[in-house]
This record gives structure tokens, sequence and C-alpha cells, in this order.
């Protein structure tokens, strides 16, 4: 796998492991990787850490019909990778579908949206106000005590139009690298031009703090901002849940 490609998924498992450490259990072995809180909704998953056979298929799905590992698995690989056909089975019901994507940061700036402003969470009130608005985009719940407890480490943004919250958005670093994650914009305000405006204003960002490349996974609503901003599309993500 490519090196930038390599760099995308180490900024998304990373970002799922820091929460897991944080506020509930994160395990690494050779072939798979967790990450999960009690109670919660997110990360709540399982990653493999090489390619997949049908000796750790099996260790997962025996330790999650054990109740000892997450009900939810992501594998990501090239498109037309034929190792997606291991997940092609009665256990495994796809959930969801993502496009890792990928921009080389340039010096250059992007023009600065004059509609929204960028509100970093360092309070419990405003993790509270996450917890709120973080549904109406995604349809799960990132809980005010998972994003108070790692505010620190992770940057979490509400978006505001004015005085009205419009949206949440992540930004994580890893070495050179800034993942976008969790970008959401509440549905009266979609199809206006915000989403394009926060990705915007994260360059500039980025670029102000020597970061080299920015990585997210795009769903299909959100990929045709992200390529006109000239991200690249690198791999395919595949997001399960286990039966």
């Amino acid at each position: 796998m490519r090196i930038r490609n390599k760099a995308n998924i180490s900024n998304l498992t990373a970002l799922w492991s820091t929460v897991g450490q944080t506020c509930g259990e994160y395990c690494s072995r050779a072939s798979y990787s967790f990450s999960t809180i009690l109670n919660s909704q997110w990360p709540n998953r399982v990653w493999l850490n090489a390619p997949p056979n049908w000796g750790v298929i099996n260790e997962i799905l025996n330790s999650c019909g054990q109740n000892k590992l997450p009900k939810s698995l992501s594998y990501w690989a090239d498109f037309g990778d034929l190792t997606f056909k291991f997940f092609d089975s009665s256990r495994f019901e796809l959930k969801s579908q993502q496009v890792g994507m990928s921009l080389d940061i340039s010096k250059k700036k992007y023009p600065a949206g004059e509609r929204i402003k960028l509100q970093k969470i360092t309070t419990d009130k405003q993790a509270i106000l996450w917890e709120e608005l973080y549904p109406k985009s995604f349809g799960y719940v990132i809980s005010a005590r998972t994003v108070a407890a790692t505010m620190n480490a992770i940057d979490y943004f509400i978006i505001y139009h004015g005085q009205f919250p419009i949206g949440t958005v992540i930004s994580f670093k890893t070495n050179s690298v800034v993942g976008i994650h969790g970008l959401g914009i509440l549905p009266p305000y979609r199809k206006q031009g915000f989403a394009r405006e926060v990705m915007q204003e994260l360059l500039n960002k980025a670029a102000e703090a020597h970061m080299h490349l920015a990585t997210l996974q795009a769903s299909a609503m959100g990929k045709m901002i992200y390529k006109d901003l000239g991200f690249s599309e690198d791999f395919l993500v595949r997001n399960y849940t286990i039966r």
C-alpha cells in the first residue's frame, strides 16, 4: 500500500486508539486491533493489521460471539482488491462504505469563508452541545464524556454560521499529517457551500502549521466536495456489522 495510504490509515487508527486508551479499552495484536468504550457508540470497532485469512476471521467472529470484541469491523484495501471477499458472509453485514482520500498540502491560501466560524471545544458545556449536534448528521453519538476526556489530544470543532451552530468537524494530527473526520453539516444547511468553507479553513490552518498531508474518509455524499478541492481517491473502506 502506498505511503500516503498508510499515513491516512495510521491517522484514522491513531484517532480510534487514542479514544479507547483514554475512555475505554484499546488492544493491539499482530493480526488485529480493537478500540471500545462501554455503553458508547464510538469508536467501538475492530480493524485488521494484516491481510485477512480465515484463521483471523474466525478468531474475530468467535471473540465477538463471546462479547469480547466490538460488533463493528472496518477493512480497507485498494479498489477491486479480492480480499474484500473474506467478508462476503452471512456473519458480516455491510453497514457503510467510504473512500480514503488525500491531498498534498500546499502553501497557497484558500479563500477565507466569511460565513462560518470554527469554535474549538475546550469546555464541558461545549462538549454537551457537540453530543447534541453530531447525531443529527451521522445518526450515532460521540458522547460529551468522550469529547471532554480527549479534547486535549483531539481537536473537536463546532461549526457556527453567525450565532447558530450548524455542524461539527474533527481535526487530528499525527506527525505531519492532519486527518479530517466527522465533518457534518446539519440537514437544513446542506448544499449551501458550508462544508467547502470548513475544509478551506482547515487546510489553511494545516498549511500554517506546516503539515504536509491532509487525509479523510469520504462518504458518497461528500466525495465531490473533496475532489473539487484537489483530493485524490486512494482506496476503499468498508464498515461491517458483525452478526
